[in-house]
């Protein structure tokens, strides 16, 4: 048994083209997203009619349409709620599966920044936050995710750190508790009739953390992305160097046996007419030593005579 559990431990992580079950709930946390931003539509349509609803304990109370606009709320709170489960148990499969596919390693982390982002812009149109605080995060995850775009195409990973595992956590949490406490915050009254709005700022500190770690974790990503990106631009501009270089070379030495071919052609040539001239010479003195009469030959140094 407790080979079994070190086998299952030591195995790796086993990349595969089948569309399984994790992949499935990626699909299904996507899809809801559909009914999702259809109900946050209605919701701020209703919104701009003046309509708006609180918790004054368990009695319902607000403007114009306050009972359909309530249960659309809470509707879209329990459709978040269903997304999150369906990453934890999709996260949970893979896990203990060690299984990984391209389709998840894509559209996970899509899948769960639509749906955070999209609870964030419902939360901020029903007034239980701040819409500054809503732009500061998705600023941060379009800067993050254009320079991992930009790395990913350069081949440079980056691992996932502390900071953003906690940003994550503490933000799910945030918008959890946000969603639920909101209701009895929004219209909060002080004694004088006046609006508590301090409460609400309350109940956001959760998310104002998040958000302070959201940007300190995405810094540091694209610190690291950035440093790894310059590293890659410098490693191929000195590849091109030494290419550039070898070429170089190349043609230097190319140009050298050129040089060698010629000077060895020319002394060739140069020898050839040596020759050339050597044997004009000794057929003029021949020729004169023929029509000389006055010229005698020793044969005694000759080797027919030896």
């Amino acid at each position: 048994m407790k080979n079994n559990k070190i086998k299952l431990k030591d195995k790796k992580p086993v990349y595969t083209e089948k569309f399984g079950i994790a992949n499935w709930l990626t699909v299904t946390r996507l899809l809801l997203m559909i009914p999702f931003i259809a109900i946050m539509s209605t919701l701020f349509a209703l919104g701009l009619t003046g309509t708006t609803f609180y918790y004054n304990g368990i009695t319902l109370e607000g403007k114009g349409h306050k009972l359909p606009y309530s249960i659309l709320y809470w509707l879209n709170v329990i459709i978040f709620i269903v997304a999150m489960i369906t990453d934890f148990v999709d996260g949970y499969y893979a896990r203990k599966t060690k299984t990984i596919t391209a389709f998840g390693k894509i559209f996970d982390p899509i899948a769960d920044k639509v749906a955070t982002t999209l609870m964030l812009i419902f939360l901020a149109i029903t007034r239980m936050t701040y819409l500054p605080v809503i732009i500061l995060f998705i600023v941060r995850d379009i800067l993050v995710d254009g320079t991992r775009i930009y790395a990913i195409k350069r081949n440079i990973k980056v691992q996932a750190n502390i900071w953003g595992k906690i940003k994550t956590i503490l933000i799910s949490l945030a918008i959890i508790a946000l969603a639920f406490a909101g209701p009895w915050l929004t219209d909060a009254k002080k004694d004088d009739g006046t609006e508590n709005t301090i409460l609400l700022f309350y109940v956001n500190i959760p998310l104002l953390i998040g958000l302070v770690f959201s940007w300190t974790s995405g810094i540091i990503y694209m610190f690291k992305y950035l440093k790894g990106i310059k590293k890659d631009i410098r490693e191929n501009n000195t590849f091109e160097m030494d290419v550039n270089q070898d070429k170089k070379d190349n043609k230097s030495n190319d140009n050298k046996d050129d040089n060698d071919k010629n000077l060895a052609s020319n002394g060739n040539e140069n020898n050839n007419e040596d020759k050339s001239n050597e044997d004009k010479t000794n057929t003029v003195t021949v020729e004169a030593e023929k029509t000389d009469p006055n010229i005698q030959i020793d044969f005694s140094k000759t080797e027919i005579f030896e």
